[in-house]
């Protein structure tokens, strides 16, 4: 049996919910005319940060829904989540499987900021990909969380 990505997407919001973080999945926002629909919002001292999460094969699209995060202003820096390696044990699975699953799986990993998507790449003569982390644990997940913030504070771009 196959999950929705949006299932996948909140229980992860409420696994980072529950390590302390400001976390929420599938979240609806408005700015202006536009309409956003971030898989996961976080909130960490002032910073927004989004998480895109997709199954297996999307990490192309993950990037361009990211770049378009950050062009719009939704938020300062955006993780890309493609769920690599979730089993589900039963075939009819509780929230609580889910939960297990993506605690016990792997995902590839990216990281997009606004110092990324600053416009330096026009005087490139190739367009930077993003950094791919693959086969992250839930626990590395978070620690490459906390490294890109800092890396994301730490820039003295105006």
């Amino acid at each position: 049996m196959s999950l929705r990505e949006e299932n996948l997407n909140i229980m992860l919001a409420e696994l980072l919910a529950e390590k302390g973080l400001k976390a929420l999945g599938e979240v609806v926002l408005r700015k202006g005319r536009r309409r956003h629909e971030p898989d996961v919002l976080i909130d960490l001292n002032g910073v927004r940060i989004v998480i895109e999460g997709k199954k297996p094969g999307m990490w192309s699209a993950l990037v361009s829904q990211c770049a378009d995060r950050l062009d719009n202003n939704v938020c300062d820096l955006c993780v890309m989540v493609e769920y690599a390696d979730i089993k589900m044990k039963k075939l009819m699975p509780h929230q609580l499987d889910v939960k297990e699953a993506l605690l016990k799986g792997t995902f590839n990993i990216g990281f997009l900021s606004y110092v990324d998507r600053a416009g330096l790449d026009k005087w490139m003569a190739v367009t930077p990909k993003p950094e791919q982390y693959p086969d992250v644990s839930f626990d590395d997940l978070l620690t490459y969380l906390m490294s890109a913030y800092s890396r994301v504070v730490g820039e003295d771009i105006i």
